[in-house]
């Protein structure tokens, strides 16, 4: 894995300014998402956290997944993704079942043990290698005993057209391309930090954007 250069001052500024069509590039990544989804083994009546949420389709989804008696929370560091979806929740009349704050993965507000998911998409990517045990320590401590936390990130795989070498060319020389995300592989982290059963998936997202789900259970 190659380090991520930007700051998380830069990152949010990014995707403050790709909030006018991050509609457009989530598309492409719903094939994986969806996968995520269906891995976290969502139930009615669960408690569910994303984070970085963007424009809000999961937290749609998760709502509905969840019914009535479920709890929604989601947490973005763009104020522009929050708001966006903040207006698109309160079109379908959610705001009272999803909750929404401006925040940091790497500190989330919230107590621990209270999640029985944490789903979280195509944001490790951007993440700096060191910090990556930070941010996953605080998807375990927020996770009920036995919770699931479901991960998509951009990955690589061990063929030619999957590996991604030019692709982390590109990259060094010009990390703000595709959001400043760059192929991980999450896997050992979760397994270095204790989770049980991980399992790991690849696909290819829109048949072109190496992805990997990656998904194990708090102790």
């Amino acid at each position: 894995m190659i380090r991520a250069p930007i700051s998380p001052e830069r990152a949010r500024k990014l995707y403050d300014f790709f909030s006018l069509f991050y509609d457009h590039v989530v598309k492409l990544e719903s094939g994986p998402r969806t996968r995520g989804l269906e891995v976290a083994d969502v139930k009615e009546g669960n408690a569910v956290l994303e984070v970085g949420f963007g424009t809000g389709n999961t937290l749609i989804k998760l709502a509905e997944m969840v019914g009535e008696r479920g709890e929604v929370l989601g947490i973005d560091f763009s104020s522009k993704m929050v708001e966006k979806t903040r207006k698109r929740l309160e079109e379908l009349d959610l705001l009272d079942r999803v909750h929404l704050a401006f925040g940091d993965a790497r500190k989330l507000p919230y107590g621990s043990d209270k999640f029985d998911i944490v789903f979280n998409s195509y944001m490790i990517d951007l993440i700096d290698t060191p910090e990556i045990p930070l941010v996953l320590s605080e998807f375990k401590r927020v996770l009920k005993p036995r919770g699931r936390l479901s991960l998509v990130n951009l990955s690589k795989g061990e063929s030619w057209y999957t590996n991604m070498r030019l692709y982390e060319w590109i990259y060094r020389q010009w990390p703000s391309c595709l959001g400043g995300c760059r192929p991980v592989l999450t896997k050992p982290f979760l397994e270095g930090l204790g989770f049980r059963n991980v399992k790991r998936e690849f696909m290819l997202a829109g048949h072109l954007m190496p992805s990997e789900i990656v998904y194990g259970e708090k102790p």
